[in-house]
């Protein structure tokens, strides 16, 4: 393009931004922008969160604040999201348990049609853990000590621990599920070998990986640990065994459509922030965009398959 015709384009779009930007801001923001994170801090979903935050006030040249709202192992954060009014100032960070797995559970104060999806801006890892002096080296000996004895797990929460679940009904054998009231409780029965292994996510496993009291045995979800490349996937092992976790950002529904797609070119900007993904490679995250229509089919089709889990467990509500 000659400069005459670029500079003519430069200055159409930047007359065009201008013309547009009171239409979008007429009324908006009034206050701050609030991204609802429903785990507490210093947890992985909470870095992704803060790192969006961070880029999106950048790009808005707004305040972008996250806000924890802990209880019911993640119901109360997508509750007060859900009730919030659908004019561009709340929002919340999708993770599994809240939106995917509890509504087929139990009753909750809201649907899957309460939200509208903005779009996937990271995928976190799920990894087998195991205390260092166990005589268990791989998956194959973990299988094995199964079909001979009562072998157990810790997760936080049951779902969070679905890989097991599906590694037993894979081999014809079955884990036992040890509840822990938090992700680092979950790691410290594996540590101190009152359970057999532990299914969580780097933050957690990482510092007691690197401190020399676990092993990762194998990864969980779709491709193996960047810290940890020489640990095969239980995909890769022959299981078919993939553990999800991907985070997104959604609203209450209703948001004014001109609002929503200027929040969500905010977002995906973090998708693609250098400072971003640095950061998040310290949590062992990827940083994964996904489109709002993507996103929300990829949304459906978890929330479809954590379905058929809750059924074969009998969790289901009324089951």
């Amino acid at each position: 393009m000659r400069r005459r015709e670029w500079m003519t384009s430069a200055i159409a779009a930047s007359a065009t931004a201008t013309i547009a930007a009171p239409a979008i801001a007429q009324g908006w923001p009034s206050r701050e922008v609030t991204i609802i994170v429903a785990v507490g801090p210093g947890s992985s979903a909470d870095a992704v969160a803060r790192g969006v935050a961070r880029v999106a006030a950048r790009e808005l040249n707004m305040n972008v604040q996250v806000k924890n709202v802990l209880g019911g192992a993640g119901l109360t954060g997508f509750a007060e999201l859900a009730a919030s009014k659908p004019d561009g100032h709340v929002f919340g960070l999708v993770n599994v348990g809240g939106l995917l797995v509890f509504p087929h559970i139990m009753k909750v104060p809201y649907t899957w049609d309460s939200f509208a999806f903005l779009g996937g801006v990271a995928e976190n890892y799920f990894g087998v853990g195991i205390a260092t002096d166990s005589p268990i080296k791989t998956i194959a000996d973990l299988v094995a000590a199964a079909k001979t004895r009562r072998v157990t797990y810790a997760a936080s929460a049951i779902m969070n621990g679905v890989a097991m679940i599906q590694l037993g009904n894979a081999t014809g054998t079955k884990f036992y599920f040890v509840p822990a009231s938090t992700q680092p409780e979950a790691v410290a029965q594996a540590v101190g070998g009152h359970v057999d292994v532990v299914l969580q996510t780097p933050p957690d496993l990482v510092p007691m990986i690197e401190g020399g009291k676990l092993r990762l045995l194998a990864s969980a979800t779709e491709r193996r640990w960047p810290r940890y490349p020489d640990i095969p996937t239980l995909k890769e092992l022959g299981h078919g065994i993939v553990a999800m976790s991907p985070y997104g950002i959604c609203g209450p529904r209703g948001v004014p459509p001109a609002i929503v797609r200027t929040l969500h070119d905010a977002f995906k900007a973090a998708a693609f922030d250098p400072a971003h993904v640095a950061e998040l490679a310290k949590y062992d995250q990827e940083v994964t965009y996904l489109g709002p229509e993507d996103y929300g089919r990829s949304m459906r089709e978890i929330y479809a398959a954590e379905k058929r889990v809750v059924d074969r467990l009998g969790l289901a509500k009324g089951g």
